[in-house]
C-alpha cells in the first residue's frame, strides 16, 4: 500500500493554474520543505472484510491525505480526488474547514478507501 501510494503522488502532483501547471509538494506523514502549499499522505487503518472458511477475503486501506495552504486550496483537493479516483480508491469523506492560527495554515483531511482480495 504505502509503495502504492508513493507512486501515486511521488515528490509531487501538478495542479493548473491560469492555464500554468503548479507543482504542489507531496510526502509521506510528515512535509519538512519550505512550500505555503503541499500535501501529505497517511494510511490510517488496514481491515479484514468479508469472511469465509475461517479466513477473510478482502482487506480495505483507509488512507487520510491531508492538503495544506496559505490560500485557496480547492483545486489541490480536487487533483487529489481526481488521482485517488483513477487509482481505484473510493473517496468517503472530507473533513470539515480547519485553519491552523499557529502557522495560518488552511487544512483540509480527505479520506479514501480501497478494497483488495486477500
Amino acid at each position: 500500500m504505502n509503495e502504492e501510494l508513493k507512486t501515486i503522488f511521488g515528490n509531487s502532483i501538478t495542479v493548473v493554474r491560469s492555464q500554468q501547471s503548479v507543482q504542489i509538494p507531496t510526502a509521506h506523514l510528515i512535509y519538512k520543505g519550505s512550500s505555503t502549499e503541499y500535501v501529505t499522505w497517511t494510511i490510517i487503518s488496514n481491515r479484514p472484510e468479508l469472511f469465509a472458511n475461517d479466513d477473510f477475503l478482502f482487506e480495505v486501506y483507509q488512507v487520510d491525505v491531508d492538503v495544506y495552504s496559505k490560500g485557496n486550496y480547492l483545486d489541490i483537493v480536487s487533483k487529489v480526488k481526481e488521482l485517488m479516483k483513477t487509482n481505484n480508491y473510493l473517496w468517503v469523506d472530507d473533513s470539515t474547514e480547519m485553519y491552523e492560527e499557529d502557522t495560518g495554515y488552511y487544512h483540509k483531511t480527505i479520506t479514501f478507501e480501497k478494497e483488495r482480495m486477500n
